[in-house]
């Protein structure tokens, strides 16, 4: 029996288990994941003290006991039009709904805070207007206490001095915890500060991570390798992407594609190859990283660029998740909600892995999300800054423990995803989230460190990937120094 087939046999019995027990499958007392070749293990190790766990194997948070505000409202400003549930939630039968709904109720008990949900549109086309009512609140009475929205909405607030600076409240946030994101939370901590976090408290940020969803029908047909093999051979990696992907010719009357796309998805690649535009050095500080413009990048421009430009690529995004959902493609990269909002039908047999590595030689499988993620702050005009940040570490606690072993085991691994495989591939995804300070921050940088990598990755580019980034280097030095600055440097 193959060491595979070994973890196939072994994924499935972890199903098994999870339905018995709605248990997660990371960052539990005693619990070990078999980590893939150069993926990161997440696991912590079994500790002997037993009080930091809950019944179900669930790390406690450090909130003291007896918390009681008194029945404090809580106003949370929420972007209204995010992609999926969050927020002020009802308890409809909808498994993520109600999961959501008993979060904020058992938080609002806990603390004996009521929250008042104010929803407005924030999303990438409203972010200069949400920021306005920000702007707006401080100038005024200072209502909104904790305020949620899409990932630059929060990030232009943050530069601005909207953002209360949550190191500050680290008696009771506890970012080293399982529940928030600890890639996030290091990378965008500049100056000392750190004025904004994700991670369980957020749906968003749980389905908006990008993995490779491929046809599973159709590399049977085609006699191709499979992508699973691929992962466990260590061999995932964009030369093997791109070959399989040119397989198909999306000729004819019923053209099949090797991959559908949306001039957005492909970035994925990019950040997958691992490479940056920002980096942090010794002593924490942020600068100009090589990696962005030199060989290793024109090598991924090179050959996916030239895959994007031949007939074996569909740019279309008004249709690439119909394409595949349709059969007509071998690939697509996409959130993982993909599963959940589009092939939950069944019209095509697909598998997850993820982005693949830019060669052998990585290390890690490198995960980024679309920019449709959740990021929270607490605003500088509240006159609760304790209380919210309390608050968000409860939320936050809360939903590791009740919102993500719905999401993830019941929802995407057992509702959505059609194999065991998958369901632990999804695992490794999560485990490579990674962020980066030029995308993050990428308004301080006019855009241009997300429109480079698209235009260039698509075969859009009107010049070499070397010589665009020699015209962008200077004016990036500056982007860099100004985003400093707005940290105090």
């Amino acid at each position: 029996m193959t060491e595979f087939i070994k973890k196939i046999i072994s994924s499935s019995l972890a199903v098994i288990l999870v339905l018995v027990a709605f248990a997660s499958c990371s960052d539990r007392q005693g619990t070990e994941t078999g980590a893939l070749e150069g993926s990161v293990d997440s696991t912590e190790p079994a500790l002997t003290t037993p009080d930091i766990y809950d019944a179900k194997g669930y790390r406690k948070d450090r909130l003291p006991e007896g918390i009681d505000y008194g029945g404090q409202t809580v106003d949370v400003l929420y972007w209204n039009n995010a992609k999926n549930v969050e927020y002020d939630a009802q308890d409809n039968g909808d498994i993520i709904n109600s999961a959501i709904f008993r979060r904020n109720l058992r938080v609002s008990d806990r603390l004996g805070v009521n929250f008042n949900w104010i929803g407005e549109k924030g999303d990438y086309g409203q972010r200069n207007e949400f920021n306005a009512l920000i702007a707006a609140d401080l100038a005024g009475s200072g209502t909104y206490d904790v305020i949620s929205a899409y990932s630059t909405t929060i990030a232009m607030a943050a530069t601005q001095g909207y953002a209360t600076d949550l190191i500050g409240h680290n008696d009771v946030l506890s970012f080293d915890m399982p529940w928030w994101a600890s890639d996030l939370t290091d990378m965008a901590t500049i100056n000392g500060k750190l004025y904004f976090a994700t991670g369980d408290i957020s749906t968003n940020y749980l389905l908006r991570m990008y993995g490779t969803f491929f046809n599973k029908q159709l590399v049977t047909d085609y006699g191709l390798a499979s992508p699973y093999d691929l992962v466990e051979r260590n061999d995932w990696t964009v030369d093997r992407f791109v070959e399989l992907a040119s397989a198909f010719t999306g000729e004819g009357a019923d053209p099949v594609y090797g991959l559908v796309h949306d001039a957005i998805t492909v970035e994925a690649l990019f950040y997958g190859s691992d490479l940056k535009f920002v980096e942090k050095d010794e002593k924490d500080v942020p600068y100009l990283s090589d990696s962005w413009k030199g060989n290793r990048a024109q090598d991924l421009m090179d050959k996916v660029s030239g895959l994007c430009k031949s007939n074996s690529v569909k740019n279309d995004s008004s249709a690439d998740e119909k394409l595949f959902s349709e059969g007509s493609s071998l690939f697509i990269i996409y959130s993982l909600d993909l599963a959940m909002n589009y092939l939950q039908n069944g019209g095509v047999d697909f598998g997850i892995v993820p982005i693949p590595k830019f060669d052998a030689s990585q290390k890690d499988y490198r995960t980024t999300l679309n920019y449709k993620y959740s990021l929270y702050m607490i605003s500088k005009g509240t006159d609760i800054p304790d209380i919210a940040a309390t608050t968000l570490e409860a939320l936050a606690s809360e939903s590791y423990r009740s919102v993500t072993p719905d999401l993830y085991e019941t929802c995407m691994k057992i509702r959505y995803v059609t194999d065991a495989t998958s369901q632990t591939m999804i695992d490794h995804i999560r485990d490579g989230v990674s962020f980066e300070i030029g995308r993050t921050f990428t308004h301080m940088f006019n855009y241009d460190t997300y429109r480079t990598i698209r235009k260039a990755l698509s075969g859009t580019a009107e010049s070499g990937w070397q010589s665009a980034a020699a015209s962008y280097e200077k004016v990036f030095r500056k982007n860099l120094d100004d985003l400093l600055a707005a940290f105090g440097s």
